[in-house]
């Protein structure tokens, strides 16, 4: 069994942005080390598909609606009687330059990126108060850098979702909650490659990343079960990054 010894068997985890990316490969890793997850997205055809390879339960929500983010923590406490993760893999991705974004597309990146996350966090953690628990938010290497071809507003967004990591780590230890995140850099899933069209996507990794390539959705999705595992119970506040050598801090 994958995960074996990372004290995951019996656990019940939410993920977000389960139907595709890192969320999907989290949603797998996690029920494969006998987790009980499960899975969110607004893409209802992904969430069929992901339950089709793994038993995994599902909600469909649209986690811009900060009541739906509430619903969705109650309806997966309902059918486990607990909660115990909570991996925030929800994101949406616009390659739009500052100048030119509309208010709309602005509060839509901020809803479903950083709303949410402190929402679910916000939910979560009330849950877990009885018994504590593991959080892990998904951030991006474009916190740090400022977001590469027009996804500065990403950025910003992702910037948040750090900040709100630690000061949840902060808040939240002493109910035995621990928080931490994880910065992935160019991972090679649909939202990674928007923008970027082959041989610009390859040549851009293979000129800048150390290890030469772009990272893949299973490496994340490991890196956030260690973090939600028993393996790292004495790590919070920490945000891991996970892009081949991109960043070197």
């Amino acid at each position: 069994m994958a995960g074996e010894g990372l004290g995951l068997a019996g656990r019940a985890a939410i993920v977000t942005g389960a139907a595709s990316g890192i969320g999907r490969a989290t949603a797998l890793l996690l029920a494969e080390a006998g987790a009980l997850v499960v899975a969110v997205d607004v893409e209802a055809r992904g969430l069929a598909a992901l339950s089709g390879e793994a038993p995994c339960a599902t909600i469909a929500a649209d986690l811009s609606d900060a009541p739906a983010c509430a619903r969705v923590v109650g309806e997966a406490g309902a059918l486990h009687g607990r909660i115990d993760v909570l991996v925030n893999a929800a994101a949406i991705l616009r390659r739009v330059a500052i100048a030119d974004m509309d208010d709309a597309l602005w509060h839509r990146l901020m809803d479903v990126n950083l709303r949410s996350q402190f929402a679910l966090c916000r939910a979560a953690a009330t849950a877990m108060r009885p018994h504590g628990g593991r959080i892990v938010n998904t951030s991006s290497t474009a916190a740090f850098n400022g977001g590469a071809k027009n996804s500065s507003a990403y950025a910003i967004t992702k910037g948040g979702s750090v900040a709100l990591t630690r000061v949840l780590a902060r808040e939240l230890g002493p109910r035995g909650i621990a928080v931490n995140g994880v910065c992935p850099g160019g991972i090679d899933t649909p939202m990674g490659r928007q923008g970027l069209p082959e041989p610009e996507w390859s040549r851009h990794y293979e000129t800048n990343v150390p290890l030469r390539r772009a990272g893949q959705p299973e490496e994340v999705a490991r890196a956030i079960l260690f973090l939600a595992s028993d393996w790292a119970a004495g790590i919070s506040g920490h945000v891991l990054d996970v892009e081949g050598g991109l960043m070197l801090r």
